[in-house]
């Protein structure tokens, strides 16, 4: 089931299953607070999001990262 949503005036829809393959062979980068768990690997959430909307992570926000994971069904992680 496709998930439309708005990101810097722009309109995405994706699927869950888009996420895992963006991340597909991508490295983890550091995760500063907030992760998320893609197939088998901790990655930060910024990183996730610009990976599957072709956006520069400098342009997402950490809160725009969780609130799109979120409606996804991903269970963001505190990195405490």
């Amino acid at each position: 089931m496709a998930i439309t949503f708005k990101l810097r005036g722009k309109t995405f829809e994706k699927q869950k299953e888009d996420f895992a393959k963006a991340m597909k062979r991508v490295e983890p980068g550091r995760i500063q607070k907030y992760s998320v768990l893609v197939g088998n690997r901790r990655y930060p959430i910024r990183q996730v999001l610009a990976a599957v909307t072709n956006l520069p992570p400098i342009a997402i926000t950490s809160q725009d990262a969780y609130r799109v994971l979120e409606k996804f069904g991903f269970s963001v992680n505190t990195d405490d």
